[in-house]
């Protein structure tokens, strides 16, 4: 038995039985929460024969008898042998001109099924996805190491001066292309898998067509299906926070004084061919908003919007998802320090002000 990941809320084994290899996902908290997604992966399975094929099955759930992990929520699922989306730009395991083409295939499959995805026909529909983005917002607004952040104007990041995320969204959301789309947005969907993430997208044999389809999020009620796709262009920020290949650089981030922007830099300690891997793929979705981009060439004007919303979106989940309370000061300098939330935040609002500025 080999342990693939733990963390507060799951623990994951790799074990064989009967002479086969099957995933054990453990729930570490309420039993509740595994066996909602369990039955997120039958809905999701059923809906189309497109996830049907991709997303493995689950042989077998429940709750744990004896052991250790007693009475914790459980299931098996088939195990996907293969490199993920992650590790073929982390172990350069192709080439550029064979990444993106894996990355064009993957995608037009993903974004062919997302178009057909099921939607709500409710009238308020474009009202409740907005309040996903406020009630994100809201949870960031709480969370102390962001207040002070929040209450400046402008922020200063790598010599650049950007604006804060709440002028930003009120730009965006009262743009003309916003309120035309909010007329004829019917696009909530209620059961998706919210995320195409690059560890999630497996590759069986490194085959570009046999990828699997793992780890469907079960937290969202409802969103629009573009939020998927915005989670697979979300890897590279991701990754980079998740294996701490970042570090942040401030002397004054604590600063009361209003009259300043807050100084951050950002620096990477990716390799160089591993960060150009990702940044080959990705850049374009932060920094250009044409059709030479892989999926902006495929999308219409609104799905284009519909996609760069949910892509603002998920930067807020990232934010909430990854916030520490406290700074983790690098020993050689102490104006050196990670934080995974303040990297996504600093990272978004990058991307954010390129945005706004485009379709404003």
């Amino acid at each position: 038995m080999d342990i693939l990941k733990n963390s507060e809320k799951y623990t994951v084994f790799k074990i064989k039985k009967k002479n086969k290899t099957f995933i054990l996902k453990v729930s570490n908290r309420k039993p509740l929460k595994i066996f909602k997604e369990i039955n997120h992966i039958k809905k999701l399975k059923k809906s189309s024969f497109f996830f049907n094929k991709k997303i493995p099955s689950i042989t077998e759930h429940g709750k744990i008898s004896k052991g250790i992990n007693k009475h914790k929520g459980y299931y098996l699922m088939n195990f996907v042998k293969g490199p993920t989306l992650s590790e073929i730009f982390q172990k350069n395991l192709l080439n550029i001109k064979k990444r993106e083409k894996l990355l064009n295939e993957v995608l037009s499959s993903l974004i062919n099924e997302i178009k057909i995805a099921k939607l709500t026909k409710k009238k308020n529909s474009f009202e409740l996805f907005k309040k996903l983005f406020k009630d994100e917002y809201s949870k960031i607004l709480k969370k102390d190491i962001f207040k002070n952040l929040l209450n400046r104007k402008k922020i200063l990041i790598n010599n650049k001066i950007y604006h804060n995320i709440s002028h930003c969204l009120n730009v965006i959301f009262n743009t003309k292309k916003i309120k035309s789309l909010k007329k004829y947005y019917n696009s909530i969907c209620f059961v998706n898998h919210w995320n195409f993430h690059g560890g999630d997208i497996i590759f069986r044999k490194k085959k570009i067509n046999k990828f699997m389809l793992i780890d469907p999020d079960s937290s969202w009620k409802y969103n629009d299906p573009f939020f998927s796709i915005a989670r697979l262009i979300y890897t590279y920020p991701h990754d980079t926070m998740e294996y701490d290949k970042y570090f942040l650089v401030s002397k004054d981030f604590l600063k009361k004084i209003k009259k300043k922007p807050i100084s951050f830099k950002i620096k990477y300690n990716w390799g160089s061919k591993i960060k150009k891997n990702y940044e080959s793929i990705f850049s374009n979705f932060y920094n250009n908003f044409d059709k030479k981009n892989l999926i902006f060439s495929k999308l219409s004007e609104t799905e284009f919007l519909r996609f760069n919303l949910s892509l603002i979106l998920c930067f807020l989940r990232g934010i909430n998802a990854n916030y520490q309370p406290k700074v983790n000061f690098l020993m050689d300098k102490s104006n050196n320090f990670q934080n995974k939330g303040l990297f996504i935040y600093l990272f978004f609002l990058i991307f954010l002000n390129k945005f706004t500025k485009k379709i404003s």
